[in-house]
């Protein structure tokens, strides 16, 4: 399900939370989740993906996944993230979107290569792209919103369906 103009209150549930944030240098500003709203909404608008995670159709939404351009070191790609609210972490419910995503990403020419950049602490996040074959490139520090981040750099090439 596409993330939509309707999901402020995801954004802020999300971004605002200082637990769902600790991996990336704590909460947004509940003042500053609108903008951050129409950054997705503007992106999704330009091919990038934003979806709702809804392990149930007739149930809440679990939290976000999604695939977006970005830029590392001058040079452009996809990246892929994901976010699961604390009600529903553990079962299993991430690594289900991902899969899903990255199915439908294999079917998108063009994308050839995605990255994800978890946190070096972020055991549950990098123990998914080890489960999905990612590759690690590096450790590395990044700046963002205004923190600076370790993250550990994943790359998984999307343009072959695997074995």
């Amino acid at each position: 399900m596409t993330y939509s103009d309707g999901d402020l209150a995801l954004t802020e549930a999300l971004d605002c939370d200082a637990g769902m944030m600790s991996e990336l240098g704590g909460p947004l500003p509940r003042s500053e989740a609108p903008a951050l709203h129409r950054r997705r909404l503007e992106g999704i608008a330009n091919g990038d993906w934003w979806l709702k995670i809804v392990p149930d159709p007739a149930g809440p939404v679990a939290g976000t996944i999604g695939i977006w351009r970005s830029n590392l070191d001058s040079e452009d790609l996809h990246e892929i993230g994901w976010m699961v609210l604390p009600d529903f972490q553990g079962r299993g419910i991430a690594t289900e979107a991902l899969k899903l995503l990255l199915t439908r990403a294999r079917s998108e020419p063009r994308f050839s290569r995605v990255h994800a950049f978890p946190g070096v602490s972020n055991g549950a996040s990098n123990a998914l792209c080890r489960r999905f074959g990612f590759t690690k490139v590096e450790e590395r520090d990044f700046e963002f919103r205004g923190s600076v981040l370790r993250c550990n750099h994943w790359e998984l090439d999307v343009s072959e369906t695997p074995g």
